[in-house]
C-alpha cells in the first residue's frame, strides 16, 4: 500500500509538470485562433475574393471594346477592270497589274443604352458579393459556437474529474477507517470490501473521464490550427444570464440574423435578374468610332501623302421584333426566382423563430435545472453527513454509507453539468441571435 501511494503521488507529480508545459488557452484567445486557422473560413475568404472577381468582371464589360489592325498585303489585278459611267471612255480603268497595299484600322464602340441590363447586371454582381460576405459572417458564428461548446466540454471533463478525486479521498478514509473498525471488532471483512470494490469502480470511471479529456483536448487543438497540446483555463465564470423576453429577442434576431440579412440581398439580386431578362424587350443603342488608313504601298509611313483616311462615327439602334414572343419564359422564370426567394426567407425566419423561442424556453429550463441541482446537492450532503455519523456509531452498515455516497457523487455531477448546459444554451441563445462571442 506504501508503494501505491507512493507511485500515485508520483505519477500525479508528472501529470502536474505535464499539464504546467501545455499551453494554456484562455476562451477568447481560442475563439480568435479558430477564426484565423479554420479551414471553413479560408474557403469562405475564396469565395469572397472570387465574387469580388466576378464583379470586376461585369464592371469590366460595361468598358467601352476598343481594337486596332494593321494589314500589309499584295494585290494583283488578273484582269481589266473598267468602271463605265454612261460616256464613250471608261471613267476608271485598271489594267492587270500587282501592287502592294496597307491598311490600318482603329475602332471603339460602347452601348450607352441595353435596356437597362448592364445597370442591373453591375448591381447583382456587388449584391452577390455582399451575400456572400455575409455566408462567411454566419460561418464565422458557427466556428464561434463550435470552439465555445468544446471549450466548456473540455471544462466539465476536468471538473468532473476533479470531482471524481474528490470523492476518491473520501473513500481512501473510509476505507481507513473501516480498516481500524475491523480491526477491533466492530465491522466485518465483507465491510472493507464494499468500500474497496467502490473505490474500484471510480477508477474506471476516472480512466474513461481521462481518456475523454485527452479525446477532447486533441480536437480542440486540431480545431484551432496548433499542433502542440493545449490546455483550456478551468476559471471560467459560469452564469450569464440572458435579458430580454422572448419577444424582443425574436425580433432582434429578425434584424441580426446574416441568413437573412443574406436572403434580403439574394432576393434583390432576383429583381435585378428580371430587369435584366426584361432588358431584350428593349431597344438597344450602340455608338462606334472607326478610323482607317489605306496607302497603297507597302511602306506604313509612306515618303509622300499617298494615302487615305476615313473616319466613321455612327449610332446604331437594334431591337429584335422576336424578343415580343420568345421571352416570356424566361421572364416567367425570374419572377419564379423572385417569389422562391421570397418563400424561401419566410420559411428562414419561421425557423429562426422557433429555435430562438426554444432556446430562449430551454434557457429559463437550464436555469431551474441549476436551482434544482444545487438544493438536490444541499439535501445530498446533510443526508452523507448524517449517515455518516450513524455508520461511525455502528448503527447502519457501509453499503448505506456508499449508498449516500453514491447519491452525493452523482449530485455534484448533476449540478456541474446542469451549470455548464445552462452557460452552453446561453452561447447557443447567442448564435441564434446572431450576436459575436463575448
Amino acid at each position: 500500500m506504501t508503494f501505491y501511494r507512493y507511485f500515485c503521488g508520483a505519477a500525479f507529480v508528472l501529470l502536474s509538470l505535464h499539464s504546467q508545459a501545455q499551453r494554456v488557452i484562455p476562451l477568447q484567445e481560442a475563439v480568435l485562433l479558430a477564426l484565423q486557422n479554420n479551414a471553413t473560413l479560408r474557403l469562405s475568404t475564396d469565395r469572397i475574393a472570387l465574387a469580388d472577381a466576378k464583379f470586376r468582371q461585369v464592371k469590366e464589360k460595361s468598358l467601352p471594346q476598343v481594337g486596332s489592325s494593321l494589314q500589309v498585303s499584295r494585290l494583283s489585278v488578273l484582269a481589266p477592270f473598267e468602271l463605265s459611267m454612261g460616256g464613250p471612255e471608261p471613267a476608271f480603268a485598271l489594267p492587270p497589274s500587282s501592287f502592294w497595299a496597307t491598311i490600318g484600322l482603329v475602332s471603339a464602340s460602347k452601348e450607352i443604352f441595353s435596356g437597362f441590363a448592364e445597370k442591373s447586371a453591375h448591381k447583382s454582381a456587388e449584391l452577390l458579393t455582399e451575400a456572400t460576405r455575409l455566408d462567411a459572417e454566419k460561418d464565422r458564428r458557427e466556428i464561434e459556437y463550435g470552439v465555445v461548446a468544446s471549450y466548456y466540454n473540455i471544462y466539465k471533463i476536468i471538473k468532473s474529474a476533479q470531482i471524481l478525486e474528490e470523492n476518491m479521498k473520501l473513500l481512501d478514509r473510509k476505507e481507513q477507517e473501516v480498516q481500524n473498525m475491523l480491526r477491533e471488532g466492530v465491522l466485518t471483512s465483507n465491510e472493507l470490501l464494499k468500500i474497496q470494490l467502490q473505490k474500484s469502480n471510480l477508477e474506471l470511471s476516472k480512466v474513461d473521464v481521462a481518456n475523454a479529456q485527452k479525446t477532447a483536448l486533441f480536437n480542440l487543438a486540431t480545431l484551432l490550427g496548433l499542433s502542440e497540446e493545449v490546455a483550456v483555463d478551468t476559471t471560467l465564470a459560469l452564469g450569464k444570464q440572458v435579458h430580454g423576453k422572448a419577444l424582443e429577442l425574436i425580433e432582434q434576431a429578425q434584424t441580426t440574423r446574416p441568413e437573412l440579412k443574406a436572403n434580403a440581398v439574394r432576393m434583390k439580386v432576383a429583381e435585378n435578374a428580371l430587369i435584366q431578362t426584361r432588358s431584350i424587350l428593349y431597344p438597344h443603342v450602340d455608338a462606334s468610332a472607326m478610323y482607317i488608313y489605306l496607302n497603297p504601298n507597302k511602306n506604313v509611313i509612306p515618303a509622300s501623302h499617298t494615302f487615305l483616311q476615313a473616319l466613321n462615327l455612327g449610332v446604331s439602334v437594334k431591337y429584335s421584333i422576336s424578343s415580343l414572343y420568345a421571352s416570356k419564359g424566361r421572364i416567367q422564370e425570374a419572377k419564379l426566382n423572385i417569389a422562391q426567394a421570397q418563400h424561401g426567407n419566410q420559411i428562414q425566419q419561421e425557423q429562426i423563430r422557433n429555435e430562438v423561442f426554444g432556446l430562449y424556453t430551454a434557457n429559463e429550463t437550464a436555469l431551474e435545472k441549476v436551482h434544482v441541482s444545487e438544493k438536490a446537492l444541499a439535501q445530498a450532503d446533510r443526508s452523507y453527513q448524517l449517515t455518516d455519523s450513524k455508520f461511525r456509531n455502528g448503527l447502519l452498515l457501509s453499503s448505506d454509507l456508499l449508498e449516500a455516497q453514491s447519491l452525493l457523487l452523482q449530485s455534484q455531477l448533476n449540478l456541474l453539468s446542469s451549470r455548464v448546459d445552462a452557460q452552453l444554451n446561453y452561447y447557443k441563445l447567442q448564435k441564434a441571435l446572431g450576436n459575436p462571442i463575448q
